[in-house]
């Protein structure tokens, strides 16, 4: 009964992932991977659907644990989608660093901040690296206290 239990919530998490992702139920792969006489070979055999059905095909093991098989080419593209939404994130968090300190030349900045990067091998802390940068190039940055003094200076009782 347990096993039957097991199988049940494996094919219930199948389905909800589908659902998830797209996928039909008649498109679903779904093949059982058993022992054979050598302990070295498994069995795939199929569940429902095809092996040419869209991937991921999904692997229940003896143990009704769910595993997917995907294509390498499937694989490179969801690393690539991967590789470029953490590119994005780096460079969102640098901008967002950035202007957080008032540049008069974001590209200027941005180009030095890159460089001070490409030399870095640890961690980056945005908000740090930036404010060092404010420290070390000061010509980079507006200079709100004497933007302030200007402002001051110029007022009208």
């Amino acid at each position: 009964m347990k096993e039957l239990d097991l199988q049940n919530n494996s094919y219930k998490y199948i389905d909800e992932f589908s659902k998830n992702y797209g996928i039909k139920k008649e498109e679903q792969g779904i093949v059982r991977l058993q022992k054979s006489e050598n302990k070295n070979e498994k069995k795939l055999i199929l569940q429902s659907g095809s092996f040419s059905a869209s991937e991921p095909l999904f692997i229940l093991d003896e143990d009704n644990e769910v595993y997917t098989m995907l294509s390498i080419h499937s694989l490179n593209s969801i690393l690539d989608s991967l590789r470029q939404n953490q590119k994005e994130n780096f460079e969102l968090k640098l901008e967002k660093a950035i202007y957080q300190q008032v540049p008069i030349d974001f590209n200027d900045v941005w180009a030095v901040a890159m460089d001070k990067i490409n030399h870095t091998k640890s961690e980056i802390d945005f908000e740090k690296l930036v404010k060092e940068l404010k420290q070390e190039y000061p010509n980079l940055f507006v200079n709100m206290q004497a933007v302030t003094e200007r402002i001051k200076k110029n007022e009208r009782l």
